[in-house]
């Protein structure tokens, strides 16, 4: 699948790209987009776009995420992110079924949800509207 990646064959699902991204040990932003700020990935097939944004923040440690999900779309569960990861998951538009170590949590248009590092998968609860969230990954303390 790597190979097929590299080649252009194949667009990774999210959840595929941050397995390989930890395998790598750098962020799925890095693997992905060059690092944070290099513009969006959209993968058609699984309905979802990630676009991360560069900045100052914490030395540069803090990363800002926007997903978008189509109507039903999931990420796939991800592994936990490295020891000292803190993230903050805030939704901007539509229902976001968050699920943490395989428990869940439905989060509607303002809510916000912090987790330290846990098996995490994101899925549009609706089958109808897209889904926008914003996830802010804080690794100051990895």
């Amino acid at each position: 699948m790597i190979s097929a990646v590299e080649r252009g064959a194949k667009n990774p699902t999210v959840r595929l790209a941050y397995d390989i991204a930890q395998a790598f040990g750098c962020s799925i932003s890095e693997l992905l987009e060059g690092g944070p700020g290099a513009g969006p990935y959209w993968d058609p097939e699984s309905g979802v776009r990630r676009e991360s944004h560069a900045n100052p923040l914490l030395h540069g440690r803090l990363e800002v995420v926007v997903y978008t999900l189509e109507p039903s779309a999931s990420t796939g569960v991800m592994a936990p992110n490295r020891a000292g990861t803190l993230e903050t998951v805030v939704v901007l538009d539509g229902a976001l079924a968050l699920t943490l170590d395989g428990e869940v949590r439905a989060l509607e248009a303002g809510a916000s949800w912090g987790h330290g590092v846990h098996a995490t998968e994101y899925r549009n609860a609706s089958d109808a509207e897209p889904c926008r969230f914003l996830v802010l990954v804080d690794t100051s303390r990895c």
